[in-house]
């Protein structure tokens, strides 16, 4: 009986520990850069290979690592700790920031740990925990000039000038926004791409006046997020040499084992298009400086 209980409880670590190996995969993927994920002990994941290979019996120590996010202008320090049992666990995740008050700091964490008990029991959860830090931490930031980013309807513009917008959604799934994202560019004669999934990411370039008329529509729509992450500006003059596409399509490029986007694929392709650093943006992934 207790070599059976002990059979079974072995069988649970394999399937959380498996699972941990797989996310922490996946955030490498998305944050690949030097000093951007730093483990707190460089062994660990020797320990839980060996582990779910079957060559030792011992539990390995918790995942431990730091996550070093930049996400408009504010330094974050995301510090995960994973318990041998997580996902069935819920993981520990405390957030540090260069821009907040102990008050507002505290009030972050208290309500990103809110959302992990209401949202993610029992699933893997630091992608979509990340997610919500990257829609709500201008909620608790101290507005100071320097990370105000620039708002551009606050610039002199032009119906004339060239724009290339960076559109982040917690998710786009709905076929028929979906469909609505891909008519109303294609009617405007914009070009870019959609990208759904989760997150569902969109860019389109063309006219600035053309790019704010199809945002006023796509917002208008019911979404639980969605914001425009990243503006661009050009002359009307250098339209040929930064226009990066040719017309408005939707990618396919949504894991088949879950709804997730595949942030790998993308970083590919938009690094074949020379826009590595707009990828940066989007996710908060710190620059090499």
């Amino acid at each position: 009986m207790a070599a059976t209980s002990k059979g079974t409880m072995k069988n649970v670590y394999v399937d959380c520990l498996t699972q941990q190996m797989d996310e922490f995969e996946l955030l490498k993927s998305m944050y690949p850069n030097q000093g951007e994920i730093i483990l707190s002990d460089k062994d660990i994941l020797k320990e839980i290979s060996k582990f779910l290979e079957h060559k030792t019996e011992y539990i390995p120590s918790h995942l431990d690592f730091k996550l070093n996010l930049f996400i408009d202008g504010l330094k974050l320090e995301v510090f995960v700790n994973l318990p041998s049992s997580y996902p069935k666990e819920e993981p520990d995740i405390y957030v540090r920031c260069n821009k907040m008050n102990r008050h507002n700091e505290s009030k972050l964490n208290s309500e990103l740990l809110e959302y992990i008990k209401e949202n993610h029991i029992g699933e893997v959860c630091l992608y979509t925990a990340i997610s919500w830090l990257q829609e709500n931490i201008d909620k608790f930031a101290i507005i100071t000039q320097e990370n105000i980013p620039p708002d551009s309807n606050s610039t002199q513009e032009t119906d004339n000038e060239y724009a290339r917008l960076w559109i982040y959604s917690h998710h786009i799934y709905n076929k028929r926004k979906r469909e609505d994202i891909v008519k109303k560019a294609r009617e405007l004669k914009l070009t870019g791409f959609s990208l759904p999934g989760k997150p569902g990411i969109v860019c389109i370039e063309g006219h600035h006046s053309d790019c704010k008329e199809w945002w006023k529509d796509i917002k208008s729509m019911s979404w639980k997020k969605i914001m425009i992450r990243k503006t661009e500006i050009f002359d009307p003059s250098e339209e040929s040499t930064y226009k990066k596409f040719s017309n408005f399509e939707e990618l396919c490029l949504i894991n088949p084992d879950n709804k997730h986007s595949n942030m790998s694929e993308l970083s590919k392709l938009m690094n074949e298009l020379g826009l590595n650093q707009t990828f940066n943006d989007l996710f908060g992934l710190c620059n090499d400086e």
